[in-house]
């Protein structure tokens, strides 16, 4: 179920999530000590290793545990931050943003609501990406006005899209329960 409320207009984020891939775990090592000092309560939900592995697990993992309210907001690394990003909204409820730079983690928190940070290990330094999380974590929704409206249009997507799911489901169930 997708909830209607956008966001926790001003309330502090107290729980993050963070999972990578292996090309993102040195860099989570990072991220993660940095949340604690902050006094965030972190939940690493993998990888722990830098075995290769699969990025789709763990961003739907992230996902699912912020969607499903579990946690404030979550973060997820991979090499490019794409792939990891791609699975990640396909969580409903989910607004996953790649981050580069600051005024992309500032705009995605300002205008998209973003629940989601993503960066691409393989492009950011530990004192940049860093720098990011911080602008990230720091920047409120902007309430109000088109950039609200537009969040808005997202989730009724969603809502939409998963009702049209629901309802192919129930006409399948229908055909196969009278044959």
């Amino acid at each position: 179920m997708i909830s209607k409320k956008v966001s926790d207009i001003g309330k502090p984020v107290r729980r993050i999530a963070i999972g990578a891939d292996h090309g993102g775990f040195t860099l989570k090592a990072k991220l993660v000590a940095l949340l604690r000092a902050k006094g965030i309560e972190v939940a690493d939900l993998g990888t722990h290793s830098p075995e290769h592995c699969d990025y789709p697990a763990i961003g739907s993992k992230v996902a699912a545990a912020v969607a499903g309210g579990k946690f404030d907001r979550g973060i997820l690394l991979c090499k490019s931050g794409i792939g990891i990003a791609i699975a990640a909204n396909k969580v409903p409820g989910i607004r996953a943003a790649v981050c580069g730079d600051t005024v992309d983690a500032e705009r995605s928190r300002a205008h998209n609501d973003a629940n989601v940070l993503v960066m691409g290990a393989e492009r950011l330094s530990g004192a940049r990406a860093a720098r990011i999380l911080e602008i990230w974590l720091a920047t409120p929704f902007e309430s109000g006005g088109r950039h609200e409206r537009r969040v808005r249009q997202i989730a009724a997507i969603e809502r939409a899209v998963l009702q049209r799911g629901n309802q192919k489901r129930a006409r399948r169930g229908k055909e196969t329960s009278s044959a």
